[in-house]
């Protein structure tokens, strides 16, 4: 029976772009070593209380079932899914190796997949859905409300049919071996007021509009902003400059991408050519969508000249000056800022 898993690839979505563009499920816990001798909770159970003899009693049972899942319940044929914290949506993937650990690497735990789908909208799935992809943990089973089937249906382009689904193998899975099923872990409660906003982003900002959301939130970090008309823009949707009217040293050439997929590297190398072309410089690329491999690493060379701004860095700016946007933009996107416990993911 297929089992549908979350594998988070870091606390932030650090390991991310690695993962996908090098078809790895990759979690942290770098520091534990090789778990491949390991072959139940209990062996990791003692393996971590040598490996981290600083640790709660509670936190290393909570570790060894998620490592335990990771390395040895995790099955090939099993779906695996990154709720995404650098760009909008949840990346999907099917398992096709076993648990290896590979040497070398700065995220050594793996599991080989084939990424079906690398950021489908959380809108697409119904509520307690979207709950369950919003459990706080780097490794769980999603296993209750025909989770699997209902997954399998939105990858194959149909709408989500709901808990209800009357199909044969739709069951809720159950892991006896464990502490851990997701019924169990507390909610990211950050996470899913991120992706909550998100999607209204997405929803009140789509296409075009999105630019003239990042000019305001440019204009209140002192810039003046020129936003071009919609249509082909030349790698040019924003012009931004600092200085007494405008007119100061610091000149930003924007890209605004608002689409589901990753910027590629012909985004980047026409932002690149704009800010050459406009006499700026810096670029700014702000992608809902993130960036593929190759676009993050030419990011990465000219790094005294471009920026990125994912769904991160897009929050943060909003967050920063939500109280001084316009009451229409509040309007359109109403928020109120609460206090709530942080919780360990476990990671």
């Amino acid at each position: 029976m297929t089992r549908l898993w979350i594998a988070r690839a870091g606390k932030h979505g650090e390991y991310e772009l690695e993962a996908l563009s090098e078809g790895f499920a990759i979690i942290g816990f770098h520091e534990v070593g090789d778990l491949s001798r390991f072959k139940s909770r209990d062996e990791i159970i003692g393996h971590l209380q040598d490996a981290m003899p600083d640790a709660k009693t509670g936190a290393i049972r909570n570790y060894a079932a998620q490592l335990n899942q990771f390395a040895n319940e995790i099955a090939k044929g099993d779906l695996i899914a990154i709720p995404r914290r650098l760009a909008a949506g949840i990346a999907f993937g099917r398992v096709e190796g076993d648990y290896i650990f590979q040497t070398g690497a700065d995220n050594p735990h793996r599991r080989k997949v084939k990424w079906l789908e690398e950021a489908v909208p959380r809108e697409k799935f119904k509520q307690d859905l979207r709950h369950s992809f919003g459990a706080a943990m780097t490794v769980c089973e999603i296993g209750r409300n025909n989770a699997v089937e209902r997954v399998k249906a939105v990858l194959e382009g149909h709408p989500d049919p709901g808990p209800n689904l009357n199909r044969q193998g739709t069951g809720p899975a159950t892991t006896p071996d464990t502490d851990a099923s997701e019924e169990d872990y507390a909610t990211d409660i950050e996470e899913l007021a991120n992706a909550q906003i998100v999607a209204m982003i997405r929803s009140e900002f789509a296409g075009h509009a999105l630019a003239h959301l990042v000019a305001e939130l440019l204009r209140l970090e002192g810039y003046k902003t020129k936003v071009s008309p919609p249509g082909p823009d030349g790698g040019v949707d924003i012009l931004a400059a600092g200085g007494t009217l405008g007119l100061g040293e610091d000149r930003i050439v924007v890209e605004v991408k608002s689409h589901d997929g990753p910027a590629n590297q012909d985004v980047v190398l026409k932002l690149l050519g704009a800010v050459d072309a406009r006499g700026a410089q810096t670029g700014l690329l702000v992608s809902i969508g993130g960036v593929n491999g190759p676009a993050q690493k030419l990011l990465d060379e000219k790094f005294f000249k471009l920026r990125l701004w994912q769904m991160p860095e897009l929050l943060d700016a909003l967050f920063r000056n939500y109280h001084r946007l316009s009451p229409d933009t509040r309007g359109r996107l109403p928020l109120r800022q609460v206090w709530a416990p942080m919780q360990d993911s476990g990671e």
